[in-house]
């Protein structure tokens, strides 16, 4: 075992070379030598002394400091010295405080505690606050006579919990962090120069720590996950998002990848893929509800202010390039080139005929001027078109009707009614060709007539 102190020679004694010769009747302080080296004692009673046949007494007669010893009363001329060191002694006084280095201790020392309780830590920095041993293989650290963490038996981490469950379907966590008030992780970089802080997450195909084998194509880099209690546990996943390898990788840092953004249907128990950006900036949607993109802003309606823009020739980064299409917040849309169109292919279509005539439709629509009502958020300025009601009396096939939705997407009961323009303006081309041939009529009976009365 170790020892604070000189750890003691058992079972050694030694007898002191004489030193009776130099016994004066004045000297009283002589050096402690065994053939002729010096010895040392650790106390008095480490040494058994005859001066001239009498035992002398510890201390009271003689003391010891190193290898010096010095007797009370000096020997007179011609007394005899008879003396044995014994093993070296042990002092088991109390060092004082922080008067014990490391270089007292022996490599390897072994410190056997007691388990001990959160409220009586075996290992302590004061009364409450320490280490302890809850359970076999496992670390409590203690603040206030409370568990604040551990390292179970398993190597987990666990913060504010004794044990660790599955959360997000992931399975038993290696770190977890549990507790009743409001929990968050922080991270700050204070250093004078543009670096900030980094979540870094890895993955290989290894299957040892270090490990650099490659990954392959659709292997999962790193998952966040998003659960909420069920009633039972915590295991359902609300959303998730996921890096995946979007390609094939290879060893000169060529890296694809893209992200997976899902979430959970309402009466669902797991989540579904609703949107993916691809290793080259696609971006592809994925919707079951009525409204797929719901773009909002908070400018008043106006040609000044824009919700969308879509342009073409990017230089290789967000923002770049020549517009294509701009969509202002009043819903104007202008293009570069006046140019759309739908698909007219006739391999997509079956059933076709020639249109009837839409000469009494386009004759009977009312052609009116108005604004919008200010309390629609629309710019009120006016404007020259149909009404949605007036239409549907002369051509319901030209109305449709949208539910009205709230913020949230809830219907509200009500309806708003829309004109479908890009079929009206079939109608008139239709009306138009009708028009022409009562005119192209009209031209040859005139012709015909002129020639009569020539």
């Amino acid at each position: 075992m170790a020892y604070i102190g000189t750890a003691p020679t058992a079972g050694q004694y030694r007898k002191l070379d004489s030193i009776s010769s130099s016994f004066n009747g004045s000297t009283t302080t002589f050096t402690m030598q065994v053939g002729g080296q010096n010895v040392s004692a650790g106390t008095p009673a480490q040494l058994l002394i005859s001066l001239g046949g009498v035992i002398q007494q510890p201390t009271t007669d003689y003391t010891v400091s190193t290898n010096s010893l010095t007797f009370v009363t000096a020997p007179a001329s011609g007394l005899s010295f008879f003396a044995i060191l014994m093993g070296d002694a042990l002092s088991v006084g109390t060092p004082a405080d922080g008067s014990v280095s490391t270089a007292k201790l022996a490599t390897g020392l072994t410190v056997d505690l007691t388990s001990g309780s959160a409220a009586a830590p075996s290992l302590t920095f004061d009364a409450n606050t320490g280490l302890y041993s809850p359970a076999e293989d496992t670390i409590g650290f203690v603040e206030g006579g409370v568990e604040a963490a551990r390292i179970d038996s398993s190597g987990r981490l666990l913060v504010g919990t004794s044990s660790s469950r599955d959360v997000a379907s992931a399975g038993p966590s290696i770190v977890q962090i549990e507790g009743s008030s409001f929990r968050h992780l922080s991270m700050v970089q204070n250093s004078n120069d543009d670096n900030g802080v980094t979540l870094a997450f890895g993955k290989s195909r290894g299957t040892s720590a270090g490990g650099t084998t490659i990954v392959q194509n659709n292997d999962d880099i790193a998952r966040l996950r998003f659960a909420g209690a069920n009633g039972s546990d915590v295991a359902t996943v609300a959303a998730e998002i996921q890096c995946q390898i979007d390609g094939t990788p290879g060893v000169s840092n060529d890296m694809p990848g893209r992200l997976v953004f899902s979430t959970t249907l309402d009466g669902a128990s797991s989540p579904t893929e609703r949107m993916r950006i691809s290793n080259g900036g696609r971006i592809d949607t994925f919707c079951t509800q009525s409204v797929a993109l719901n773009v909002a802003s908070s400018l008043a309606a106006g040609t000044s202010d824009i919700i969308y823009v879509g342009k073409h020739s990017g230089t290789g980064s967000p923002g770049t390039g020549t517009n294509a299409i701009i969509i202002y917040t009043n819903g104007n849309i202008q293009n570069l080139n006046n140019s759309y169109g739908s698909l007219s292919d006739q391999k997509l279509k079956e059933n076709i005929v020639d249109a009837a005539s839409q000469w009494n439709d386009l004759k009977d629509l009312q052609i009116r001027k108005y604004n919008f009502k200010a309390e629609t958020g629309n710019q009120t300025h006016t404007q020259i078109g149909l009404i949605a009601q007036e239409v549907e009396l002369v051509s319901p096939g030209l109305v449709t009707e949208s539910p009205d939705r709230d913020a949230e997407g809830n219907d509200l009961g009500t309806v708003t009614k829309s004109v479908n323009y890009s079929v009206l303006y079939m109608k008139a081309v239709k009306a138009l060709q009708e028009a022409m041939e009562r005119i192209e009529q009209l031209e040859a009976e005139m012709t015909e007539v002129k020639a009569q009365l020539a």
